[in-house]
């Protein structure tokens, strides 16, 4: 006999209150950076940027199954949130005040910016194999390898800007003009979702109980791997990476169920996020900032 327990949580309300304690716990117990060759920094006397960009999550998918070969009719659980009400205008806004925010502090820590043209110092007889770019392009942020969700990538100042999968390529102008040019590249996601799954056996009754379930926390956050990429050639960079979520508090918007299906063994949602712009613009710029601080100390620290 089987026994199914399925389940998404998302009332908004309940999810603020488990985000705070999330985040808590993660603050207080996560190294906050990765670091990888910041030894780097300690030849750059100024920060050749090359591209400053800010992708905006527009989704996200995630689900938790028990199911199996051997437990074909096991549990699954399935939830999709969707952010809705993004401008072009409000993102690119949000995109060059934390560019500036950037710079700023960079300065304040002897460390002046200058803009690095990857096209330009290509070397000639390549450059019609250059990547193309663009700006609002879609799908082109660091995380795509590692979830399901869409994005929206917007570069500071209006800048046409590579996607995340082409970056490498600065490694090869980084090698033609003999500098290190930097890219800072983070994901601005509308919560987190988290997925587990669960199958206990009991012998002595002769059940298999299997639950899973998934979790939204709404709360705006810069992401895991989000951060600082240092090219020295094509096969070598340096990394300063955010470890953690940094997030804000409580949901950017209005959350509601826009699509619910509940089978027993089998349980799925869609939610929306109609963002605040208010709100949303001040949660960005407060976990923006808050990395941008990270990286820019971390730079510093390494000279």
């Amino acid at each position: 006999m089987m026994n199914h327990s399925t389940s998404t949580h998302f009332s908004p309300r309940g999810l603020v209150l488990g985000l705070v304690f999330f985040l808590l716990c993660t603050l207080s117990n996560a190294q906050q950076l990765y670091l990888d060759g910041e030894k780097a920094m300690k030849n750059i006397d100024e920060l050749k940027v090359a591209q400053f960009t800010v992708s905006f999550m527009t989704s996200e998918f995630k689900s938790a199954s028990t199911q199996s070969r051997d437990n074909f009719a096991g549990a699954k659980s399935a939830l999709q949130v969707n952010t809705t009400g993004l401008t072009q205008e409000l993102m690119q806004k949000i995109t060059d005040d934390a560019y500036a925010d950037f710079i700023a502090k960079a300065e304040a820590k002897g460390l002046p910016v200058s803009k690095f043209d990857g096209y330009e110092n290509y070397p000639e007889s390549m450059k019609r194999y250059y990547p193309s770019t663009g700006n609002f392009k879609e799908d082109c942020d660091h995380y795509q390898a590692y979830g399901k969700l869409t994005s929206i990538t917007v570069s500071a100042n209006g800048d046409p800007c590579m996607c995340n999968d082409q970056l490498p390529l600065l490694g090869i102008a980084a090698k033609e003009s003999d500098s290190q040019p930097i890219s800072i590249s983070y994901l601005l996601g509308s919560g987190y979702l988290a997925a587990k799954a669960m199958v206990d056996e009991n012998d002595f009754l002769g059940k298999i109980y299997n639950q899973t379930d998934v979790t939204f926390y709404p709360a705006l956050q810069v992401w895991w791997r989000s951060g600082a990429d240092i090219y020295l050639s094509k096969a070598k960079k340096a990394e300063i990476k955010i470890n953690e979520h940094i997030g804000a508090e409580g949901p950017a918007g209005e959350l509601t169920v826009s699509d619910q299906t509940d089978l027993g063994s089998y349980n799925r949602a869609t939610l929306t996020l109609a963002i605040d712009e208010q709100k949303y613009y001040s949660d960005a710029m407060q976990v923006l900032k808050e990395a941008n601080s990270r990286l820019i100390n971390a730079m510093a620290d390494a000279k």
